[in-house]
């Protein structure tokens, strides 16, 4: 089994509609470290800060329930982080974010004989940009994996209410670039491959990435649609299997990338691999987001996995 680390955030989901009220364990990063742990094809790891309040006991809860390993979370001494989450008639999520424990992770407390057993990393934290010591963490992991040749996916998991002027949306942008660069996995929702790209045709916008990453694995989640893949320079459909009851979609893209990476590192990916292969684990990952999407909550689906 290989080690794999999802470094970011860990925060509750405050949940509001239709006048009532409730909360989850969420945070892109932990979503994918549970969702790793859960499938139990490789060791994962969460790589973040916990908070000080009555909000670590569920989280440590899901630690422990989904296998996941304890030697790179830290605790902060500020409260737990906040996302309320306002679904609309479509399911669709809305966030707010208070911001927190999240920001105080600090890789300079980790010991290099830790950090040497890492086989891939997964950089898909929401909050990985924003001031503070995660986002220097962040960038002092990138430097780390490049140095060492770990293969490491990408996920930007742009949230408009964090990156709101223009100048803030250009810096989100600038700090996006280098790794889409070098990645080995790419993961964007449509709206993310358009602002991060600035090309409506998704076909060209996909293979302007590839031409300057020529190596990745670049895949588009389309919702109930389909999933793009682009590989070897060519741009591949895979359809998505629709939810027979279509509850929350907070986790989907979470999910989808949880079993992507799973998948890619269990099977040692690399340029040999055909067209099709790539498709039969892309279409296993559509499978596993089709999961969560029929409960509230990104990680409640994994208490009913197939």
């Amino acid at each position: 089994m290989k080690n794999i680390v999802s470094i970011g955030e860990v925060l509750m989901d405050v949940y509001s509609e239709n006048n009532t009220i409730k909360s989850e364990v969420g945070g892109a990063s932990f979503n994918v470290a549970c969702s790793i742990g859960a499938l139990k094809q490789n060791n994962s790891y969460f790589m973040g800060s916990l908070g000080n309040d009555e909000f670590v006991s569920p989280i440590k809860d899901f630690v422990k329930k989904f296998n996941v390993k304890e030697d790179f979370i830290q605790v902060s001494d500020k409260p737990t982080t906040i996302a309320k989450v306002t679904l609309d008639e479509n399911k669709e999520r809305f966030f707010q974010f208070i911001r927190n424990s999240d920001a105080e992770y600090s890789l300079s407390k980790e010991s290099n004989e830790k950090l040497s057993k890492i086989d891939f990393i997964h950089f898909g934290s929401a909050t990985g940009f924003l001031e503070g010591n995660l986002k220097e963490s962040y960038n002092e992991l990138f430097e780390f994996a490049i140095k060492n040749n770990i293969k490491f996916s990408f996920d930007p998991n742009f949230r408009d209410k964090l990156w709101v002027t223009d100048q803030e949306i250009k810096n989100f942008k600038n700090h996006c670039q280098k790794f889409m660069d070098k990645a080995s996995l790419i993961k964007f929702s449509e709206d993310e491959l358009l602002l991060l790209t600035e090309i409506g045709n998704q076909e060209e916008a996909v293979r302007t990435i590839m031409q300057r990453n020529p190596n990745a694995l670049v895949c588009i989640t389309r919702g109930c649609e389909d999933t793009i893949f682009g590989w070897k320079n060519q741009i591949n459909y895979v359809p998505t299997i629709l939810a027979e009851h279509l509850v929350d979609t907070t986790g989907a893209g979470d999910a989808f990338i949880s079993n992507l990476i799973s998948e890619y590192v269990s099977i040692d990916v690399d340029a040999n691999f055909s067209t099709e292969e790539i498709t039969k684990i892309i279409k296993k990952s559509n499978m596993f987001a089709n999961q969560t999407v029929q409960y509230l909550g990104a990680l409640s689906f994994l208490e009913h996995l197939n």
